[in-house]
């Protein structure tokens, strides 16, 4: 694993708190992989909005499966079959 290809697979519970977490953990993916202070501040605003989302149509013992990957490109964030990415 390096700054120009990595992928995370998790699965979080039905609990907005997560929300924020996956916030915080797309920006730290951006700035990994070079992606400026500003850009990923607003790429981890976009993944917040969208696991909040998901989480609120989710059953409530049902797990929303999350993968965060670079492939020598955009970093990108899976939620519920959405992509979203920020080139860096």
């Amino acid at each position: 694993m390096d700054a120009t290809r990595f992928e995370l697979r998790i699965s979080v519970p039905r609990d907005q708190r997560f929300a924020s977490t996956m916030r915080g953990l797309a920006i730290h993916a951006a700035q990994y992989a070079g992606c400026g202070a500003a850009a990923a501040e607003a790429f981890g605003g976009d993944v917040e909005q969208a696991v909040r989302r998901s989480l609120e149509r989710m059953a409530p013992d049902a797990e929303l499966p999350i993968v965060v990957r670079r492939h020598d490109g955009p970093v990108e964030v899976v939620i519920d079959s959405r992509t979203i990415s920020v080139d860096v």
